[in-house]
């Protein structure tokens, strides 16, 4: 591909300026940016992506570099993030070269050295409200590049999925990461949704060892709710692991249920019951659910996100602390409504996508004080192999 001439390369970020400027946050970045580029139409694609690496990286760098321009902050992310910044950094800061080794540049955190003021412990602010066994430095680093794409090939499948390019990882018989950004189906054979799911690493991690906690798994029928199920990769996996009796998918989105519908098509599961519904109001519920109840509650809960910032760090720009005791409410809320479904002896599986104690130990601890035993608690940190980090606690009703 042709390198843009520096006085392009000046545009975009004059262009990325411009649009970080009118950003407020209300939206997801990537919606907002497709918004911003219809409007444009004579940009092309080559054009969108500078621009849109450009405003991402101000973002990857949270809340260090404070006291640097908007400009110097855009510029030092592109420098940090990127594979090959230097065409674009010639042509706005060519005094950063002289300081640069001869060959390729050295990784994303060994390149924060040329800006002493970059302080990654400054980039994540929140140490002291981490969940335990977190390694603060390595998640945080994890905001300098974009994580990867990981798909779960199914069981009875692993014959039709075979990679078909290099850069596919393979971390086990049945989890393969791939890179950001790839075309599934020019990196790996088989259909999707059939063969394999996409699922990130961690979501992954979560219902492998909740179903590994799980009293006779493979010979019991197990009737389950996923109470928020999303667009229902968890469902999935349950539905490929144990024997389901009942399956119940809700979420307050019916659009995402849409979603889901699609994807149970793809995988094959027809037996199942979905609702839109809002768990934590409870006449509401009580009309979907009437007097059924279940072994297993799945409740992935609205939470921060925190745990998958990295892959929208528009999120570590605009959060706020003070949010965490509205998810912290809306948590015990979504958990008291739906345990009154659990079978005696059953299982509520609580998992988050936060690395907030508040959202995590702290929510368990106000579960176990409702009569429910603490089987056992698990953050997966995906960070290690570039994916997201989740948390994951296991009751049982008496």
């Amino acid at each position: 591909m042709a390198i843009p001439p520096p006085t392009l390369f000046q545009a975009y970020v004059r262009q990325a300026l411009s649009l970080l400027d009118a950003y407020t946050g209300d939206m997801p970045l990537h919606r907002y940016l497709k918004n911003a580029f219809r409007q444009q139409p004579k940009l092309g694609a080559r054009d969108r992506r500078y621009i849109s690496a450009l405003i991402y990286d101000y973002f990857r760098m949270g809340h260090t570099l404070r006291n640097r321009s908007r400009l110097d902050k855009m510029l030092i992310g592109y420098f940090l993030c990127e594979q090959d910044p230097m065409p674009l950094i010639r042509a706005w800061q060519p005094e950063w070269l002289p300081t640069l080794p001869e060959g390729a540049l050295p990784p994303p955190f060994q390149r924060t050295a040329w800006f002493p003021d970059f302080r990654i412990e400054e980039l994540f602010p929140w140490s002291e409200h981490v969940t335990k066994g977190l390694s603060l430095q390595a998640f945080a680093e994890r905001f300098l590049s974009q994580p990867h794409v990981f798909i779960r090939i199914r069981p009875g499948h692993a014959s039709r999925v075979q990679a078909l390019r290099e850069g596919v990882a393979m971390l086990d018989a049945h989890t393969w990461a791939l890179p950001a950004g790839v075309e599934l189906e020019e990196q790996v054979s088989g259909e999707e949704g059939k063969d394999y799911v996409v699922q990130d690493y961690a979501s992954q991690g979560v219902m492998r060892w909740l179903v590994e906690q799980l009293p006779s798994a493979s010979v019991k029928q197990w009737a389950v709710w996923d109470c928020c199920a999303g667009s229902g990769g968890k469902s999935i996996f349950l539905a490929d692991s144990l024997l389901l009796s009942r399956l119940l998918v809700t979420d307050i989105r019916p659009t995402i249920l849409a979603n889901l519908r699609r994807r149970f098509r793809q995988a094959g599961i027809s037996a199942y019951v979905a609702a839109a519904v809002d768990v934590t109001r409870e006449q509401e519920l009580a009309r979907i659910m009437g007097k059924q109840t279940y072994d297993l509650i799945v409740a992935d809960v609205p939470c921060s996100g925190s745990g998958t910032w990295a892959r929208t760090p528009e999120q570590l720009h605009f959060f706020a602390m003070e949010r965490l005791n509205d998810f912290q409410a809306l948590q015990k809320r979504l958990v008291t409504q739906a345990i009154r479904y659990l079978k005696p002896g059953g299982y509520l599986a609580y998992i988050t996508c936060s690395v907030f104690r508040a959202e995590n130990e702290e929510l368990a601890d106000a579960v176990s004080r409702v009569g429910l035993q603490c089987i056992g608690q698990r953050l997966i940190t995906g960070y290690t192999v570039g994916g997201d980090s989740m948390y994951i606690a296991l009751f049982r009703a008496g």
